[in-house]
This record gives structure tokens, sequence and C-alpha cells, in this order.
């Protein structure tokens, strides 16, 4: 076990909180796997596998190839809440790519409320309540607010990614537009300075005029803006918790009206409810800061450090998969390897059939396992081939363009000589004629 290593799977792994907030500390060397291809080699010092990108076919050809010799241990991370639209109403996703089923081994969830509607989707004994590494170091206390008692700082922010279609993010756009015409009818909200603080993405602040539409690598650090306001208004993001966590009043910002996998005390869904909740926000009814803090706790595993139980779960894994190629058997683990923070239970029912979820998609109608495994082997075989077909295809793409900045070089020289020619004679470049003007004959 001493010369195994733990091989991330992931890109930009080396600068993503997801994964510094934690590698430093890991039991096992971890090595960033960031260019593969979906033949890539399993390593023979692979003590297990840990990505959070699980869900194009890249990965999902590697992760494949690793479940079915169930013998090296692969840990899916999730890196923030459940989304209902990224979920459902995601045109780029396929079907079914998001958690129906787990394509790993054990999934670190971030609370009990998330391990229990991934548990719902067929996946009982695969979710491990462990809570983000990367919100370690924020105090339950820390959200101390402005400390103006003259004025209101309110931040109304967004996901990453807001939308995922166009329709989506006119929906968003017009929430933001509400809170800016709204906040611009109201500069003083119950005697108190109003101050709107916008955190926006996709280009919405220059859409709106409002912000400094920064880069994200040179914006003020989210954690700072939070600890800087007194309340929060986001779209479905992660950023509910982190403000949460730092016990700021907080609304979900909602025009699509999508179910959320997170209750909260306060939703805008609409213009028309804007005026009351921000009052409320101002000024919390104890009772909706209480249900808020109780969400928190079943929707983010944070009475203790993440980080070790992260260190704990992948510690246990790797030692399951040691003990599988020992004995040469199929990797074998307990439905719950790490010790519950608080009571937690998952309702599953009966497993889902994937042609109630998608009834629009035929792939999900067949029964036919023999049919089904066939059309699967055929679509692998097809998928394998495209990586090279592309990358033949980029050789091509790339000799066009060679060939076509050269005529550019011959067209220059071309010019250049045109030019040398007219100054050798005087002679000077006739005048286009300008457009709509009649020609008229002096003579």
């Amino acid at each position: 076990m001493l010369d195994l290593k733990a091989y991330i799977l992931c890109r930009f792994a080396k600068t993503s909180p997801i994964y510094t907030s934690w590698m430093s500390e890991s039991p096992l060397p971890v090595v960033v796997v960031d260019e593969y291809l979906p033949d890539w080699p399993i390593p023979a010092d692979a003590g297990i596998l840990i990505t959070h990108m699980h869900y194009r076919w890249e990965e999902l050809t590697a992760l494949r190839k690793v479940f079915d010799e169930n013998q090296i241990p692969i840990l899916i991370l999730s890196d923030g809440i459940l989304e209902y639209r990224n979920t459902w109403e995601h045109p780029d996703l396929v079907d079914g790519s998001l958690f129906q089923p787990v394509f790993g081994h054990k999934l670190a969830c971030i609370g009990n409320g998330q391990a229990r509607v991934v548990e719902s989707w067929g996946n009982l004994g695969k979710c491990e309540v462990v809570g983000l590494p990367r919100l370690d170091g924020v105090s339950p206390t820390a959200g101390s607010g402005s400390g103006a008692v003259d004025r209101f700082r309110l931040l109304v922010a967004t996901a990453s990614t807001p939308a995922f279609d166009e329709s989506q993010r006119k929906t968003v756009f017009q929430s933001m537009k509400a809170i800016k015409d709204w906040s611009d009818r109201n500069p003083v909200l119950d005697g108190r300075s109003l101050d709107v603080v916008w955190r926006l993405s996709d280009g919405l602040e220059s859409e709106l005029g409002v912000g400094d539409d920064l880069a994200i690598e040179d914006r003020e650090p989210l954690s700072q803006v939070l600890d800087s306001v007194d309340a929060v208004l986001t779209t479905p993001s992660t950023i509910y918790l982190e403000s949460v966590l730092r016990q700021l009043p907080t609304a979900w910002l909602d025009f699509h009206n999508s179910p959320q996998y997170i209750s909260s005390a306060w939703t805008i869904s609409s213009s028309g409810q804007i005026d009351a909740v921000v009052s409320e926000l101002a000024a919390p009814p104890r009772h909706k800061m209480v249900y808020q803090n109780f969400v928190l706790h079943d929707q983010l595993a944070s009475q203790t450090p993440a980080t070790p139980r992260l260190l704990r779960l992948i510690q246990g894994l790797v030692e399951a998969g040691c003990v599988a190629r020992e004995k040469g058997t199929p990797l074998t683990l307990p439905t719950q390897m790490l010790p519950a923070e608080g009571e937690r239970t998952g309702v599953t029912g009966d497993k889902a059939r994937m042609a109630m979820l998608y009834p629009e998609n035929e792939v999900f109608e067949s029964n036919d396992p023999r049919r089904l495994q066939i059309e699967l082997s055929a679509a692998i075989k097809r998928l394998e081939q495209l990586p090279y077909e592309l990358a033949e295809k980029n050789k091509y793409i790339a000799k066009l363009m060679r060939s076509l900045d050269r005529s550019r070089e011959r067209v220059e020289e071309m010019h250049n000589r045109v030019v040398a020619i007219r100054k050798r004679f005087g002679v000077e470049p006739v005048e286009p004629p300008v457009e709509g003007k009649e020609l008229r004959d002096d003579g």
C-alpha cells in the first residue's frame, strides 16, 4: 500500500478547490491525470481513482473499464448542491448521466439531504456523507455583516452557469432586471440605505450595466464578499450553503419556479415578491432563521470538518481495494463506511424505471437486455473511434489554416508590390464610388 497512488481524473484539479483543499493531506501520493483518452491505461500503482467529472463520454469510458474490473475503488466527489434544472433540463447532458446511477463505488455527498435524493435514484449503499472540504475554513459565525446600522448590503449572485439554454438565460436575466429595477426605486429600506452588491456570471453584469464585469480570476474572492454583506439573493447555487453557513439570511432567486432539492426560508419566484422578501431579509424573523439553520445541517455536513472524513473514506476504499487484489476477489464495501454526523434515513422505494423518467427517449423503451447489449457494444465501438477521427480532422484543419496563412502572406506581398509600382510611376489609386451617390457628367 505504501507504493500505491491516488489518481485524480480532472484536467484542472491542480487549481480547483474541489481538490486543492485536501490533496496535500491525502493518505496516498496524488497524481493528477490532466490529459487522457478513453483508452487511458490504468497504472499498476493505482490505489484509487478520484474525480467529480463523471458525465462526459471520455470519463465514463475510463471509469467503466475500472468499474467492470471491480478491483480498484472509484470515488466520485460531489462538487456542490444538486440543481433540478441541471439534472432534468440540461440539453447538453445525456439523460441519466448525473448519478443515475453513480458511476463509481462511492459518492462523497455534501450532506444527508443530498444523499437521500441520490439514493432514491437507485444508489443505496453508495452515498457517504462527507461535506465540502473547501468550506472547512468557514466559521458558522463568520458572517458579521457590513457592520453599519444605517446601511443594508445585499448580495445578488448567480451560479457559475446560471442557465443551460437561451430560454433559461432569458428568465435569469428577467429576474436580475427585476431586482435592479426594484433597487433603483428603493434606495432606502426601512431607514437604511440599500447597497446592492452584484456577483453575476455569463456576461449578465455587462448586460445589466452593473458591477465590475471582471474576469473571475480578477474578482474579489467570494468568501470576502460574503463576509461583508448583510443578506444574499442567489440563483440555485452552492453559494446558498456558503451564505447560510455564515448565518446570513439567504433567499433563492428563481423565476423558473423549478423544484428545489434544498428548501429555503425565502424564495423569490416573481417580481411581485421582491419587496416583501428583501424587507424580511433586512429584519429576518427568528423562526425563519431557525428553519434556515435546520436546512443547513440537513444539506451540509458541517458540524465537524469535512476533510478528515474525506481522507478517512479514501483510506478505507484503498484498504478494501488492497484486500480485493490480494485475494483475487471482487471489491466489496459496506453500505456505510463513515459514521453519520446525525440521524439519516434514505427513502429509496422501488428502483425508478428509466422509461418513466425519460418518456421521450426511446433508448429506455426496450427491456430486452440482449438487444441493449448489442446496441451498446456497437455504440461503444463507434465512440472509441471518434477521438482518433477527430484528431485526424484537427490535423487537416491545421494544414488548411497554414495554407490560408501562406495565401494571406502572398496577397500582402502582391499588395505591397502594387503600392511600390504606383509610387514609382506616380499613379494615385482610384477612389471607389460612394454608395447611393449619383454620378454626373460635368462636361
